[in-house]
């Protein structure tokens, strides 16, 4: 199938284009960094630069089957500059591949969503940042679209990815770093219950989609995770027993956020119906792996 995706030299992308590739799927990027994209996937995709002046009319020559939506700007600030940024990435700029992909043949747009549209961790969408909110306000465009111009799509909402080759800095770095850190590492009072996922595990679930995609209805909304939580100090306590050495943390040494989600464990009970399908890499196994 020919599959146009953007955000590909991200952390999900860089590690799905691969297995799509493959799988024998024709792969179209929309990128902002072509030479970024060369490095990771040499000449095996096609590749299209986000300000290409025939940015449309290619994309309505490849005529992608499936749209993969990965790209996306997250920031945990309410600053005005901020917001305009995420507006731009995750509204507008979604907003502009629709209108591409509107003339084309497509059949399903596989979105990316955040368990932080979710801030009480149930089913209804009540974004627990501006992030979270320019997201969830994103979605009425996808319906939109899908409604008028007839094609299949469905919404993941992948919970905390963690895996190799991050370029982004998250809470698992941090407490590693904390390892060999000669001050205490000032960290909220760690009792924030998390959903860790392996990178591996979410990309097999985007490729299970791409080639089953007759087998759930439209609009359909996956909530992607292990289903097992873990506090923060959880976390730390798991780091120390694998690396056999003492975290440097100061639990409390800063304040929860007001907008922070203390509990985020993804319900399976859609994924396990539909696919039969489970997380393979555990928390442990999946540290033991770095």
């Amino acid at each position: 199938m020919k599959i146009l995706i953007t955000g590909s030299t991200g952390f999900v992308g860089r590690n799905l284009v691969p297995k799509l590739i493959t799988n024998g799927h024709e792969v179209l990027e929309l990128t902002r960094n072509i030479n970024k994209s060369k490095n990771f996937f040499g000449d095996k995709t096609i590749k299209l630069e986000i300000q290409d002046s025939e940015f449309k009319y290619k994309i309505l020559e490849f005529n992608a089957d499936i749209v993969i939506h990965l790209a996306s700007y997250l920031s945990s600030s309410d600053e005005f500059d901020e917001g305009k940024k995420l507006i731009k990435t995750n509204i507008f700029f979604l907003y502009k591949v629709l209108d591409s992909i509107s003339k084309t043949q497509i059949k399903l747009f596989i979105n990316t969503g955040s368990f932080s549209e979710y801030k009480d961790c149930d089913s209804n969408l009540k974004p627990a940042y501006l992030y979270a909110a320019t997201k969830t306000s994103s979605r009425a465009f996808l319906d939109y679209y899908s409604t008028t111009y007839n094609f299949k799509y469905c919404t993941v909402i992948p919970y905390t990815i963690y895996g190799v080759k991050d370029s982004a800095r998250k809470i698992i770095d941090i407490i590693y770093e904390s390892i060999s850190s000669n001050k205490p590492l000032n960290l909220s009072p760690g009792k924030q219950i998390l959903d860790f996922i392996h990178v591996d595990d979410v990309t097999d679930f985007y490729l299970l989609l791409v080639n089953n995609s007759h087998k759930f209805s439209n609009k359909s909304n996956f909530k992607l995770g292990s289903g097992v939580g873990h506090s923060l100090r959880q976390l730390a306590k798991l780091i120390e027993e694998i690396t056999r050495k003492k975290t440097n943390i100061n639990w409390g040494g800063i304040k929860y956020r007001n907008s922070d989600i203390m509990y985020a464990v993804a319900d399976l009970y859609e994924i396990k119906k539909i696919f039969d399908w489970s997380p393979t890499i555990t928390l442990k196994d999946g540290l033991n792996s770095r």
